[in-house]
């Protein structure tokens, strides 16, 4: 939590990379995972803006999250035309922007004399004078939002104050950490309500393919244990204990983690899945998200995919290049693709949220004939820091 003990003064011009700032994908992403935008009022959100009005002595007190293009204002105390207000304009009429942009405090005493303000159309459209705002940060600490007070005369405003909108963004702030676990832990107990009801299934094929493969109930008894071993491992690193809500597996080699994952899925005897990645390792959330990806494909293409079929094969590779990692999936051999999939089951939307809003990469699939083929671009940092450089080119 920030909790500075004033306010500094609007600048006179934006910052050279102020649009950057608010369109920068990570700040999105966090903006969008908070799930506050476009959403009804909220008793919460609108008790600190009464809160702000009540103990600053101001006409107006808001929660504004700014988008990349527009300002909405999850609670409003003030504005006029009560609770049938509008709840959002444009960044033309927007002060909040420049708090996100900052990150930090900003205060102004007569935004009619300012040489940034002075021209906003929150001051000559919206009765805008005096103005103090504080940001309000996602959980992963990106400013999303400002928390402000509004007045309609100028006003010389006090550490005191700065203290007080400080304390209520705070309150925001945890709720929205608050409601974030939430979220992780419903997705959490929904996806292993799903690996359990898969469960039978899986070792209904497991025991099918090792029963073909082996030459004697004692082979079959041993192979499908390492099987069942395999999976079983593969299950506790995607499915964390859900006694204290973390998540802290130990780090893992990529290559470790791919081949712990596919091999339970693989017939005994037979090479079905090649792989190629660079040397990287992850540690910490970033083993369980991938773990999660790697998992749920390895899983499809054991059901429905190349590896249903001895001879399918999977080819897995990566390239590391400037600061992103691109992991390619690549099915052949197994059953013939007519076409993509009319609806995304649970499977698939959980890969593409994992891929998306919980390491900030991006996913693209294609339904080819011959296989399905899908490619994750990860940010480099999702990888230890302490993963080595990049090779460079022979010249």
């Amino acid at each position: 939590m920030h909790k500075p003990s004033s306010a500094a003064p609007f600048p006179s011009k934006p910052l050279p990379d102020h649009e950057d700032r608010l369109s920068d994908p990570a700040r999105l992403n966090a903006l969008a995972d908070a799930r506050v935008m476009d959403t009804p009022p909220d008793e919460m959100f609108d008790r600190a803006a009464r809160l702000a009005t009540t103990f600053l002595g101001v006409p107006v007190g808001l929660a504004s999250f700014v988008d990349v293009d527009r300002q909405f204002f999850k609670a409003q105390c003030g504005l006029p035309g009560g609770a049938d207000a509008e709840r959002e304009t444009p960044l033309s009429h927007s002060l909040c922007q420049y708090v996100v942009a900052h990150d930090r405090p900003l205060a102004v005493s007569d935004a009619r004399e300012h040489a940034l303000l002075a021209a906003n159309g929150a001051v000559s459209d919206l009765g805008v004078v005096a103005y103090l705002g504080v940001p309000i940060h996602a959980p992963n600490g990106a400013p999303i939002g400002s928390f402000c007070a509004i007045d309609d005369a100028p006003r010389i405003w006090r550490d005191s104050d700065v203290e007080v909108l400080t304390d209520l963004a705070a309150m925001i702030e945890t709720e929205l950490h608050l409601r974030h676990e939430r979220d992780a832990m419903q997705t959490l107990a929904r996806e292993m309500n799903h690996r359990v009801k898969n469960l039978f299934s899986v070792v209904g094929g497991m025991i099918a393919l090792t029963a073909r493969s082996a030459d004697s109930p004692a082979d079959m008894a041993r192979d499908l244990k390492g099987r069942l071993s395999a999976l079983d491992l593969a299950h506790s690193m995607v499915s964390p204990a859900l006694a204290n809500g973390r998540v802290n597996p130990q780090g893992l080699d990529l290559h470790d983690l791919i081949t712990r994952l596919v091999q339970p899925h693989q017939m005994p005897g037979r090479a079905q899945v090649s792989l190629d990645v660079p040397a990287l390792r992850l540690s910490g959330r970033a083993v369980t998200d991938l773990a999660l990806v790697i998992h749920e494909l390895a899983t499809n293409a054991a059901k429905y995919g190349a590896l249903s079929d001895p001879q399918g094969t999977v080819s897995i590779t990566g390239e590391r290049g400037g600061d992103t990692v691109t992991l390619n999936w690549s099915e052949a051999g197994g059953p013939l693709v007519t076409a993509a999939p009319l609806a995304k089951g649970f499977g698939s939307k959980l890969i593409e949220a994992t891929v998306t809003r919980q390491m900030n990469g991006s996913l693209d699939t294609d339904w080819g004939e011959g296989g399905v083929s899908h490619s994750l671009t990860l940010p480099l940092s999702v990888f230890d820091a302490d993963t080595p450089p990049a090779a460079s080119p022979p010249g």
